[in-house]
Order: C-alpha cells, then sequence, then structure tokens
C-alpha cells in the first residue's frame, strides 16, 4: 500500500506558479512529488509485470507442452500465477494512490481558489469573474483532480509499452522494430484530434461561463425585472445562450467520440499488425509456435496501456483548459488596500462622514438611521465599513480606503443577522479572542436580553453550538449576535435590524439596555443602529432618516415624527406590518 498520508499539505505564501495553466499543472505534480512518484511505481509494476506474462506463457508452450516437460509446464504456469498477484497487489496500490492524489489536488485547487477570492473581496468582477468561479467551483476542480489523477497512470503505461518494445526486440529484431515504429505513429495521428477537443472544451467552458452569469443576473434581479417587464428579454437571453452552449457541448461530444473511437481502434490495428506478422514469422520459422504465441499476448496487452495513454492525455487536455479557468482567476489582480505611513488623523473620538449620502455620525453618539427603503440600510453599512470600497467614506478625517485594512476593520465593526456561528462553545463564539472576563460577558448578555438564552443551556456558555446554531430559535441567535458584537468592543459599531427577530417586549428591553450601555461607555465610542423599530429609535440620542441613499432629515425620534410626514409614514407601515405579523 502507498506510504503517503491523506492530508492535503498547507499551501504557503507563495502558492503555486499560476501564470499559465501547464505551470499550474507541473506546479500540483511538483507538491506531490512523492505521491506521483509512487503512482508511476506503482502503474509500471502493474503494466509490466502483465506485459511478461505473455513470455512466460510462450515458455510453458515451447518448453511444457511442445517439449512435453510436464516439469517445465508447472513451473512457467506458477511463475505465471504469481505474476498475477504482484499485478493484483500493485493494481491495488495504485488506485488507491490516485484517488489520494486526485483529492489532494482538488483540495489545493479549492485552497487557492478561496484563499484569492478572499482576497479580492469586492473587487471581483462580476462580468469577468464570477461566472468563471461558478464553474471552477462546481466542476473544474473535479477536472483538476482527475488530470492527476491520470498522471501516474499515463507514465506507468509508457514505461510498460517500453518494456514491451524491448522484450520483443530480445525475441524478433525485425517485430520489435514493427512495433517500435506502429505504435508511436498511430499516437502521433490520435494526437492530432486532441487540438480539436483541446479548441472545443476552451470553447464550451466559456460559454458555460457566460450562461452562468446570465442565471446569478436572472436569480438575483428577479423582482426587479418583474417590476420593470423585463423577465421576456431576459428569458429570450438565456436561451440564446443555452442554445449556443448546446452547440458547444456537441460539439466536444464530437472530439470525444472521435477521440475515443480512435482509443479503440488503434490498438485494434496494433494488434492485427503484429499478429499478422508474427504468424508469418512463425510459418517461415523465424520464431517459435511459444513465441507467436508471446507476440499475439503482447498485441492485445499493448491495447491497454495504449487505452491509458490515449484516455489520459485526453483527460489531460481537459485539465489543461480547466487549469486556464483557474489560473486567469488567480491572476486576476488583487487590490492593494494597505498603505505603508500611518494615519494622522484624531482616532479618539473619530467622526465617520458619508459624502454620498450626507450621513454624518459625531462622536459618542448613539445614533439610529431608519430607511425607506431596507435595501438603502445594508448599502449604506457596507459603505460605512469599507466592506464596499465605493463612496469617500472619512473617519477622523482620513479616507477609509487610503487605509490599511486591518486598521479599518479593528476600529469599525459592521454586525449583521446573516453573521454566523460555527461549531466551538457559546463562550468562544461571542468572545473569541478569549479578552473578556466573566463579568463582561454577562454584562453584554444583560444588554443583549441573552441571559435566559444562556440558562436554557445544559453547559451554559461551554454549551458546544452544533449545525451553525441552528438548535436557536431566529431570536436567540439575534440575540447572541448583538452580545459579541458588544464584547467586540469597536470604537464605532454598525448594528443592521439587531431586534426583528424578537418580540415587543424583549425588543424594548433590549432599546433601553443599549441605550444605558451607551452612556456607559468611554468618550468616542459611537454605535449606529440601522432600524425602522420605534422602541429602538426613541432610545437613540439622533435619529437620520435616509430616503433614496440620503440623508434627508435628522433629529430626535419625535421631533422627526412631528416635522416630517414621510418619517411618520414609515413608522406608521412598519406598524401596520407588526400588527400584520
Amino acid at each position: 500500500m502507498a506510504p503517503f498520508t491523506h492530508r492535503i499539505p498547507e499551501l504557503g505564501p507563495e502558492g503555486i506558479d499560476h501564470r499559465s495553466a501547464a505551470r499550474y499543472f507541473l506546479g500540483l505534480i511538483a507538491l506531490q512529488k512523492a505521491s506521483t512518484a509512487w503512482g508511476v511505481v506503482t502503474s509500471g509494476v502493474w503494466n509490466v509485470s502483465q506485459a511478461f506474462i505473455p513470455v512466460f506463457i510462450g515458455l510453458a508452450v515451447d518448453r511444457g507442452i511442445t517439449g512435453g516437460d510436464t516439469g517445465e509446464l508447472i513451473l512457467w504456469s506458477g511463475v505465471v500465477f504469481v505474476l498475477g498477484l504482484v499485478r493484483a497487489g500493485a493494481g491495488v496500490a495504485f488506485y488507491r494512490q490516485t484517488i489520494i492524489t486526485r483529492t489532494v489536488s482538488s483540495g489545493l485547487t479549492v485552497q487557492l481558489i478561496t484563499r484569492h477570492v478572499t482576497k479580492l473581496g469586492r473587487s471581483l468582477s462580476r462580468e469577468h469573474d464570477v461566472g468563471n468561479l461558478t464553474a471552477t467551483v462546481t466542476s473544474d476542480v473535479t477536472t483538476i483532480g482527475l488530470g492527476l489523477l491520470h498522471v501516474g497512470r499515463v507514465l506507468g503505461s509508457v514505461v510498460a509499452v517500453i518494456a514491451v518494445t524491448i522484450i520483443m526486440l530480445t525475441i524478433s529484431v525485425p517485430l520489435g522494430l514493427l512495433v517500435l515504429v506502429t505504435v508511436p505513429a498511430l499516437l502521433a495521428l490520435s494526437g492530432l484530434l486532441l487540438r480539436t477537443l483541446h479548441r472545443n472544451q476552451d470553447a464550451y467552458r466559456s460559454q458555460q461561463g457566460k450562461l452562468a452569469v446570465r442565471a446569478v443576473d436572472i436569480a438575483s434581479g428577479l423582482r426587479v425585472l418583474r417590476g420593470v417587464g423585463g423577465e421576456k428579454h431576459f428569458s429570450a437571453a438565456f436561451h440564446s445562450d443555452s442554445a449556443q452552449l448546446r452547440v458547444a457541448d456537441t460539439e466536444v461530444s464530437r472530439a470525444e467520440s472521435s477521440l475515443d473511437s480512435a482509443r479503440i481502434l488503434v490498438p485494434a490495428l496494433i494488434t492485427a499488425i503484429v499478429t499478422y506478422a508474427a504468424a508469418r514469422f512463425a510459418l517461415d520459422q523465424q520464431v517459435t509456435i511459444g513465441e507467436m504465441v508471446a507476440f499475439y499476448g503482447f498485441a492485445v496487452f499493448l491495447a491497454l496501456p495504449l487505452d491509458d495513454i490515449m484516455m489520459g492525455a485526453s483527460q489531460v487536455t481537459q485539465t489543461l483548459v480547466s487549469a486556464g479557468r483557474v489560473t486567469a482567476l488567480l491572476n486576476t489582480e488583487v487590490p492593494d488596500r494597505t498603505r505603508p505611513d500611518t494615519p494622522t488623523g484624531d482616532w479618539h473620538g473619530a467622526r465617520l462622514v458619508d459624502p454620498v449620502s450626507g450621513l454624518d455620525v459625531p462622536p459618542s453618539t448613539l445614533m439610529s438611521v431608519a430607511c425607506a427603503d431596507s435595501s438603502d440600510a445594508d448599502l449604506l453599512a457596507q459603505r460605512l465599513t469599507r466592506s464596499d470600497d465605493s463612496g469617500e467614506v472619512t473617519l477622523g478625517g482620513e479616507r477609509l480606503d487610503s487605509l490599511p485594512i486591518s486598521v479599518v476593520r479593528s476600529r469599525v465593526l459592521l454586525a449583521h443577522n446573516s453573521d454566523r456561528f460555527f461549531g466551538e462553545t457559546v463562550r468562544h463564539e461571542i468572545a473569541p479572542f478569549a479578552s473578556a472576563g466573566p463579568e463582561r460577558i454577562a454584562a453584554a448578555l444583560e444588554v443583549a436580553c441573552a441571559g435566559d438564552v444562556i440558562e436554557a443551556l445544559p453547559d451554559g456558555l461551554d454549551t458546544k453550538m452544533h449545525g451553525r446554531g441552528r438548535t436557536f430559535s431566529g431570536g436567540e441567535l439575534q440575540r447572541l449576535r448583538l452580545a459579541r458584537a458588544i464584547l467586540a468592543d469597536a470604537e464605532i459599531t454598525l448594528l443592521v435590524e439587531p431586534t426583528n427577530a424578537v418580540d415587543a417586549y424583549t425588543e424594548d428591553a433590549i432599546a433601553a439596555n443599549l441605550a444605558r450601555y451607551h452612556r456607559a461607555l468611554p468618550d468616542g465610542r459611537s454605535t449606529i443602529v440601522f432600524t425602522v423599530s420605534p422602541l429602538l429609535l426613541q432610545h437613540a440620542q439622533l435619529v437620520a432618516y435616509v430616503v433614496d441613499g440620503r440623508v434627508v432629515a435628522t433629529g430626535k425620534h419625535h421631533e422627526l415624527l412631528e416635522q416630517h410626514p414621510g418619517y411618520q409614514d414609515l413608522m406608521m407601515r412598519d406598524e401596520a406590518a407588526v400588527v400584520d405579523d
């Protein structure tokens, strides 16, 4: 069995050379040198052990049957049996190792893609890369793994063909030369089919990515399309792209069927040529009957490694196409989000300003932002935290997009309802850096009204969260997220609808607790709550009313109710929605 671990090696900062598809493919092989070498050895032994079987069958015929020697017949029959056992053992080791190689190669590719997409963030171009990314993670990763699976198999088959040719040359030079000339010639002719296959597969993958982009656009904008009557137009475009993909798929199928036909035809031709030539030599008494049987066995055996070589060449061609897509994604330039100089702005009590929306958050403020359109809340929150690089948001006079991203993340926190929990204890999930003591955790849970959630758990804070928190209700998870945001203790904390999954009584208690907690914070700390809940708005020191992405009014909650009809309508609409629910 192969002496190699199943562990996927951790890539260093340099990763794999992805300047081209071929470099990437070779880089994967280089990272698995020992594994690939073992695959070549086991494949070689597996193939060569069978290559020797016709030799010993020929000896059994000549010395045992023709010579009438029972001892020789038993001897060489036993050798054939032992070779069969060797072939079986080598085959098991080989197939096991190829599966490991395929899995590791796919895992390494996923590592690289995940790491690079994380670095790209929102700079990933929708027009060029989302379709590629969709096709890559669904099919190209698997194709690359299959390509690496065939490397050892192809190299081992080449070793077997060379071994058979040498054996045939030692038995009969003319027959050996016949194989030496015929095999490369027929393989070269078959190789011409690979060019067509490569070209058609490349076109198919590109069209597949284009269709994926179209599907994402339709799925994400279905509501808008219905509103503007654009369903028919996009449906027609999708059908057109689907038709083009079907044509590309047909062309790939044609090329693959031609190559599959060649895989059957080439070994058959070699078998026919070698067998005919060996029979002629036997009639002329240039070879013995046993040697003729051996040559027939060689010709039949050659069908296996030749089929492996051709199938492997086809798979490697597909792998290079997929590797080309992966390298195109990996070669996408990562924007420079760092700056060598230290920010000079006043970080203590920094003012957060968004010129695009007109939102101005003074230091030491509990501000609520009420958006007439709920989608504006998410977009504005992302811009204020530099999850989106658009806009010219400043913090303490410094533009966020000019600051090191690590500085922005340490100073400004966005807590969203889509934030996930993982599989650690509740204590680790809400205070992951162990910087918060029991008193701070208890205080945060009290603000979030989450104490009863912890008390109901069998092991309290030390209870494991399973299935990303699926054992908790939506309201319980929301309160735990709020506690986690409080424990993060950022200078500016943004909360997006932090109470829309809890009941009105709990929501009112959280609003009062949050206001009391904010008054106890050190000077300079600010909290921004995106909400349309009157219970939260009435506790805010300042409320900003946003319409169409712009701040149209600011003031206390009761002041806006009295002075701005649109704000009053928004509050009434929200209360009506609560009653309907």
